[in-house]
């Protein structure tokens, strides 16, 4: 299991504020920079970045440990986006 997706297992298993924030630095840029390539509108963009994460948020404990964690939000951002 990677570093991404312990910190995901960390997160549902006690609402690690700390490992939440880390899973967030982390891949906000990627969320972001999709999101505005797809809306071609900062504001909206941050929005949909604000909603990729409370999905992740929600759906942390059903990831499987196999989950490559950059490419799941990158795919959720475009899937908001839409």
């Amino acid at each position: 299991m990677n570093d991404d997706m312990r910190l995901v297992r960390e997160y549902a298993a006690s609402q690690s504020e700390r490992a939440f924030e880390t899973l967030v630095s982390r891949h906000v840029n990627l969320v972001y920079s999709a999101a505005l390539r797809q809306v071609r509108d900062p504001h909206l963009a941050e929005e949909i970045s604000q909603a990729v994460f409370v999905i992740l948020a929600r759906k942390a404990h059903s990831l499987g440990s196999k989950t490559i964690l950059s490419g799941w939000l990158y795919r959720t951002a475009r899937f908001a986006a839409a």
